[in-house]
């Protein structure tokens, strides 16, 4: 059943599900694609997308904002437990 599942989930979607996915103005998508951000594919007039392509752009945009909080929470305590 599993396997179904899977089957059943599309890979290759329109701009409009992209930005459905992805909650990004269709506007955006756009640029970034033109500018390489987001992998497309292009046949004839169509545009399509693999969500798996999508899902790495967005991994690839998240920012390590916690690698800095865990540094300066470090940083914070050192300079608590020093007297500071």
């Amino acid at each position: 059943m599993k396997i179904e599942s899977e089957l059943d989930r599309e890979r290759y979607v329109d701009i409009k599900t992209v930005s459905t996915y992805t909650s990004l103005p269709v506007k955006t998508i756009y640029d970034w694609s033109n500018q390489g951000k987001f992998p497309c594919i292009k046949y004839g007039r169509r545009i399509l997308f693999d969500l798996q392509d999508v899902d790495k752009a967005m991994a690839n945009l998240k920012r390590p904002y916690l690698d800095h909080e865990n540094t300066i929470n470090k940083i914070i305590g050192d300079l608590h437990s020093n007297g500071i």
